[in-house]
Parts: structure tokens; C-alpha cells; sequence
């Protein structure tokens, strides 16, 4: 999943499906449905404008053919509430009768992801495991030695 910038003042987490201010003083929790919309609308927004069909066949699948306007209606509204409450305004404009469309002078880009190391050890741990060798070894030692 990633991590976008919008308008350089919000962040868009998809894997916490949440909206926050850059400075974290201002969070929106998000449902899923919103979400998977809001990552489509992203991830299409060089493509011009998103149809009104193409977006509810992504939400809904095959349903998407038997689900209202109104219902999606709703659905860019209440984005358009939450990116509002963190001073974005006007992310997308709706296109009568055919979708809608991002708009170009708001800025959206990518935030790199975090590199996490394979594993997390502390120095405590490696010690840990280092003595726990050694007594092993020097038991086996012992044990071999009683034994012959």
C-alpha cells in the first residue's frame, strides 16, 4: 500500500485507511469503501476524466451496473467532506454527465516508503544468543567428557 501527499499539508495512508495533516494535528478515519475510492481517484488522476461507470465497477465489481448514482454521489461527497476538514478543497470536480476529473493545480505525489530492516535485533538479543551457545557448547563438552 502507499503513502500520498496531497496539496503538500495532507497525508493519505491507505494501509490505516486515514487522512491526516502533515503535521499530525488533524486525523480522518476513513472507511474502506471511501478509501478504495479516494486510492482509485489517485492512482487515475493523469488519466482525465474518471467515468462515473469505470468508478462504481471498481467499488462494486459487477454490481457496479445496479448500484445508484446517488451512492456513489454519496461517496465523493463524504471525501470531498473529509479532505475539506484538513483545508483541501476542490481535489475533484465532478463533470456533468460524465464523471469527474482531478484537478491539475492540486499536487499529489507519492511518499517514499520506509526501508525496515529484515530483522530487528538488539544488541541484547545477539549477547543473549551468543551466551546460550556457549553454555551449550561447554555442556556438550561436559557430557562427552563423563561419557568416555
Amino acid at each position: 500500500m502507499k503513502r500520498y501527499l496531497i496539496n503538500h499539508n495532507c497525508i493519505y495512508n491507505e494501509d490505516k485507511n486515514e487522512l491526516k495533516t502533515a503535521d499530525n494535528s488533524c486525523i480522518v478515519k476513513m472507511t474502506s469503501m471511501r478509501c478504495r475510492c479516494l486510492s482509485y481517484i489517485i492512482s487515475h488522476a493523469e488519466n482525465g476524466i474518471i467515468e462515473k461507470e469505470e468508478l462504481a465497477t471498481e467499488l462494486w465489481g459487477n454490481r457496479g451496473q445496479f448500484v445508484s448514482d446517488a451512492n456513489l454521489t454519496q461517496i465523493l461527497y463524504l471525501i470531498r467532506r473529509d479532505l475539506k476538514s484538513l483545508g483541501i478543497t476542490d481535489l475533484f470536480v465532478t463533470v456533468p454527465r460524465q464523471g469527474i476529473k482531478v484537478n491539475d493545480n492540486i499536487s499529489i505525489d507519492p511518499i517514499a516508503e520506509d526501508k525496515k530492516p529484515l530483522l530487528n535485533i538488539t544488541r541484547w538479543q545477539v549477547m543473549f544468543v551468543v551466551m546460550l551457545a556457549m553454555t551449550l557448547l561447554s555442556l556438550c563438552s561436559v557430557i562427552e567428557i563423563t561419557l568416555f
